[in-house]
């Protein structure tokens, strides 16, 4: 009976790993289609990412409100495209901000206005850095129409612990950000197998 049992195990164990592997396809097709108004996702494998996001990628102005005044962050994220090993992310950490990307939010904001993007962080796992592209913002906004060389605009290899992908849709960035955070936790189950 102990044997009949085991036979039983063994087989529903493994007849469920396809399973992970397609959940795993199917949210990285979800984290494809929520990215498409903002750049590009490619499958490099199926546990690593290419996002390639449109260039020039915007300031982002984050307000804070404390103690009656508004302070502000401004991010950017100059990446012409980032590397994500979906192992090396740390899911507790991507999360999402309602930013402003208009240049005078900071003079014209009233509190309690919404911004009008939606800023996607996602950080990595203690020690992991991701292989990135970034350009200079300044060189890139000098450039007339037309191909350019990536010299032209300053492109350079760097690594990167954390970056933010925008989206001028709130519903497309939350599908981004669930499908992301669970292609994470599928990936690193599918990592840490034996």
């Amino acid at each position: 009976m102990k044997k009949i049992w085991l036979i039983a195990l063994t087989c529903s164990v493994l007849s469920a790993l396809p399973c992970v592997a397609q959940d795993l396809s199917t949210r990285i097709q979800e984290i494809k289609s929520s990215y498409a108004a903002s750049g590009s996702v490619v499958a490099l494998d199926e546990k690593t990412l290419l996002i390639e996001p449109n260039m020039p990628g915007p300031i982002c102005a984050l307000p804070t409100e404390e103690g009656g005044k508004t302070t502000w962050s401004l991010l950017t994220f100059p990446l012409a495209s980032i590397t994500v090993p979906l192992a090396a992310v740390d899911e507790s950490l991507i999360s999402e901000d309602v930013v402003f990307t208009r240049p005078d939010a900071q003079e014209t904001y009233k509190p309690g206005e919404v911004g009008d993007t939606t800023m996607v962080v996602v950080v990595g796992l203690p020690g992991k850095q991701f292989p990135a592209l970034t350009y200079d913002r300044d060189k890139l906004a000098h450039l007339g129409p037309g191909p350019h060389a990536a010299s032209a605009y300053g492109q350079e290899a760097d690594k990167v612990e954390a970056f933010g992908l925008t989206f001028p849709d709130h519903a497309a960035a939350r599908a981004f950000r669930i499908a992301l955070k669970d292609a994470v936790i599928r990936a690193r189950a599918e990592t840490d197998r034996p």
